[in-house]
């Protein structure tokens, strides 16, 4: 009987016991349970940082007085890259460079999402645009700057290609004196920054202008030089014929007939 109850006893205690450590080791991983299912591995936190949308992102430039920029040469529209930086002042800031390398300025400080967002999918740079704009009076520079964000490669690729090509056509629109290939070189620029434009959805935020009159006074200056093979060759831009006034449209329809006549 004495035996009988020893056991009993021995039973109870290690029943206790090991109900005791069961109940010790659910409580010490029940908090380390719940930090790990709460706990962000990088790649998530770094994804929550991304801008949520892609698009044309347009920021107001910051920091150009420092930068010793010159009114006769800087003033205006340009073209260039976003970089990100890393610098005693900002460490998520953005610099903005025209195609000189020549540093602009800086997107406004502190802009985290920028920053990781450019570096996440542009390796740190993409292909910007913008304009700068000197006021005399009260001796500061305004700037503002277009970056796009989140697009493919290809989509990069283009409109890089649409900045360039638009940049060449404005420089030579501005000569006073035009060989006829280079008028040629214009038209052509003009239509495939049109075609690149449709592949880009057209966006609202890169603004392109032709001037209208430009195609009249082209065909002024092949008449001017009876280059009758070239003024047929006008026929192919009907688009920009069509858009003239009645008096230019006619006008430049007229040397076009001129020409067949004389090749006739």
């Amino acid at each position: 009987m004495t035996i009988f109850i020893s056991i009993v006893i021995i039973a109870i205690v290690l029943i206790y016991y090991f109900a005791k450590n069961n109940s010790t080791e659910a409580t010490s991983l029940s908090p380390a349970s719940s930090k790990n299912s709460l706990r962000k591995n990088p790649t998530q936190e770094e994804n929550n940082q991304l801008y949520k949308k892609k698009g044309i992102k347009r920021f107001e430039m910051k920091g150009m007085y420092y930068r010793n920029l010159n009114p006769k040469t800087d003033n205006g529209a340009f073209i260039g890259l976003a970089k990100c930086e890393d610098n005693s002042h900002d460490m998520y800031a953005v610099g903005i460079y025209n195609t000189e390398n020549k540093l602009l300025g800086y997107t406004p400080k502190r802009n985290k999402r920028l920053n990781i967002s450019l570096n996440t999918w542009h390796n740190g740079t993409v292909p910007v645009w913008g304009s700068l704009r000197y006021n005399t009076y009260d001796d500061k520079w305004y700037g503002s700057v277009y970056i796009p964000m989140g697009y493919t490669l290809g989509y990069i690729e283009k409109l890089e290609r649409v900045l360039k090509l638009q940049r060449e056509n404005e420089n030579q629109i501005k000569r006073k004196e035009k060989e006829t290939d280079t008028y040629f070189e214009i038209l052509n620029r003009h239509h495939e920054i049109i075609s690149l434009l449709t592949d880009l959805n057209n966006p609202e935020e890169l603004y392109y202008s032709f001037p209208k009159n430009l195609i009249a006074s082209i065909s002024g200056h092949l008449t001017k030089e009876k280059n009758w093979e070239k003024l047929i060759e006008l026929e192919k831009h009907d688009d920009l014929i069509n858009e003239l006034n009645d008096k230019f449209k006619d006008t430049t329809l007229k040397r076009i007939r001129l020409a067949k006549e004389n090749l006739s």
